[in-house]
């Protein structure tokens, strides 16, 4: 580490495994990362794990025998010959936020991947076809650089999200199907990185925000007209009389977007009454029982 420039390094806790059986107990140190390595410090011992060994990373799900130890935490997995063998590391919620996004950084940015885009624009399959393109995680998301421009994929903008063995050439190889808004409309994208373990890490990426909005509205109780004003604004992008929904009622259509408003699920706009990502997700996992 001493030739190699830190990108990070702060204090916290962390609970490495050993192979050695039993749970492993949390200890206060150093994490220390560069371009090449994570290093873990403490009094006593001095633990390094290449980048290249890591294989998955779990922002704040604790293994089940660690639960009432952690906080704000990440969980790293890497192999070790034969094994995998993780560490859960803990800090304040900003220090392991920017740790995360430099670690996912560190691991994605540059990375081959096969792309299609966008493979659909609503539901309407288009003539795109398949390019290479290099990846780059930056501050508004994953950037897929192609040899024509390239698009970029914003993590809050994340509403479904798919893993197929279908490529964006038709070949079978593991594939990462994302549905998110590009300048306000629905678009899908495909992503095959070059190995498995990358696909891993750039759908545990793109998931961060996309699981956050679930958990947002997973305790969201829905009548059904509002449940009916969701699905007519996800059909048309807002463009619709509304009072067509809800028998003609003007006051009932207040109320109805007024309470969908407050629960952050749409943006009444200047031109029209958009959803929020969170209304996104709750038209494409929640309602599949309403007709428009």
């Amino acid at each position: 580490m001493a030739e190699e420039k830190p990108v990070a390094d702060f204090t916290g806790r962390f609970a490495l495994e050993t192979g050695n059986g039993g749970r492993p107990e949390p200890t206060r140190g150093r994490v220390v990362m560069s371009r090449q390595r994570l290093v873990f410090v403490t009094a006593d011992r001095r633990t390094t794990v290449p980048l290249t060994s890591v294989v998955d990373l779990v922002v704040g799900q604790v293994p089940s025998d660690m639960r009432a130890l952690f906080d704000d935490s990440l969980t790293i997995a890497y192999r070790d010959g034969s094994a995998t063998r993780t560490a859960v590391v803990e800090g304040d919620g900003d220090t392991i936020d920017r740790f995360t996004t430099v670690l996912f950084r560190a691991l994605v940015t540059g990375r081959d991947v096969l792309v299609k885009h966008p493979a659909r624009i609503g539901g309407r399959v288009t003539d795109a076809t398949a390019s290479p393109a290099k990846m780059t995680v930056s501050d508004d998301g994953v950037r897929f650089r192609t040899p024509d421009g390239g698009f970029c994929i914003d993590p809050g903008q994340v509403i479904d999200f798919t893993r197929t063995e279908r490529s964006p050439d038709g070949t079978e190889r593991p594939t990462l199907l994302v549905q998110h808004t590009d300048d306000g409309e629905a678009v899908t994208s495909l992503a095959a990185p070059a190995s498995s373990r990358l696909v891993n890490l750039l759908g545990r990426y793109l998931r961060v925000e996309y699981d956050t909005l679930r958990s947002n509205i997973a305790d969201m109780e829905l009548t059904d007209p509002e449940k009916q004003v969701l699905v007519g604004i996800y059909a048309t992008g807002g463009q619709i009389d509304f009072t067509s929904l809800l028998d003609g009622d003007a006051a009932r259509v207040t109320r109805v977007l007024n309470s969908l408003e407050e629960q952050g699920l749409v943006d009444d706009g200047p031109d029209a009454v958009s959803l929020t990502p969170e209304g996104r997700v709750v038209v494409t996992e929640r309602i599949e029982d309403v007709n428009v």
